[in-house]
């Protein structure tokens, strides 16, 4: 979210900043034209009414969705405050990349704010609950993964003294057909040798959101694999159990 503020404070400086007319707001704000960054401040303070906090949102959601890119990097700017703690609570105990929850975060907020009714009230509050929504699910995924994924790479031996053995798991489901290479090369680079996802989305030339939901997809269906494997490996050794050896039949008395 630090490259979202940076953009933020450009858009508010300079000698056409971004900026509302808040004479015609009301709502005791100051009677003039006051930058987004000014107003995120004057939005902050305790003293500052929930009429002017709606008011200003109307202004900045009708904004963004008539003139595009910039007003929109102004909403955002301005919500960064609540969008830094929406994060932040979902980061705790949370053991992925957390650029990856700063950009859904981000993610969900922008494209709530495109859709969203100028009227529909508290708009501030339905704009960050998407936002943490959008979030969540990040952190759902990733919480999925870790529970259901690590044991299955603890199941598999031999194991290899320098990384250990899941790189022989992803060459084995892309042998199968699980994965193709690209997808095993994505999910070993980002979960195994500690590689950002965003990192990746640059040297591939593609979007962070495209590369996320490929990851997503690749490990669905390398989950359900293992999940199978896993599964197909205990019933063996069942049936393995309960059939008698040569060594211990009974000798047939004929």
């Amino acid at each position: 979210m630090d490259a979202a503020e940076s953009a933020f404070r450009l858009l508010c400086t300079g000698p056409a900043p971004l900026a509302l007319d808040c004479a015609a707001i009301g709502h005791g704000l100051p009677r003039r034209r006051v930058t987004l960054i000014e107003l995120r401040n004057l939005l902050l303070a305790k003293r500052t009414a929930k009429a002017a906090r709606d008011a200003v949102w109307r202004q900045l959601v009708i904004a963004a969705q008539a003139h595009g890119a910039a007003w929109v990097l102004g909403a955002v700017g301005v919500g960064l405050p609540g969008l830094r703690r929406a994060a932040g609570k979902l980061m705790k105990d949370y053991t992925g990349d957390p650029d990856d929850i700063d950009s859904e975060v981000l993610a969900g907020f922008t494209a709530r704010l495109k859709t969203i009714d100028p009227d529909a009230g508290s708009l501030a509050i339905r704009l960050m609950r998407e936002a943490q929504i959008a979030g969540a699910k990040v952190r759902t995924a990733e919480l999925d993964y870790a529970t259901r994924t690590r044991p299955q790479w603890e199941s598999f031996e031999p194991r290899q003294a320098d990384r250990g053995h899941e790189d022989l798991v992803l060459a084995e489901a892309v042998r199968d057909g699980i994965l193709t290479g690209e997808e095993a090369s994505l999910i070993l680079s980002t979960r195994l040798d500690d590689m950002r996802l965003h990192e990746v989305a640059d040297q591939l030339g593609e979007s962070y959101f495209r590369v996320f939901r490929a990851r997503q997809r690749a490990e669905s269906a390398l989950i359900s694999w293992l999940n199978a494997r896993h599964t197909r490996k205990k019933a063996e050794i069942c049936e393995q159990s309960q059939t008698p050896s040569a060594k211990n039949r009974p000798e047939n008395p004929l």
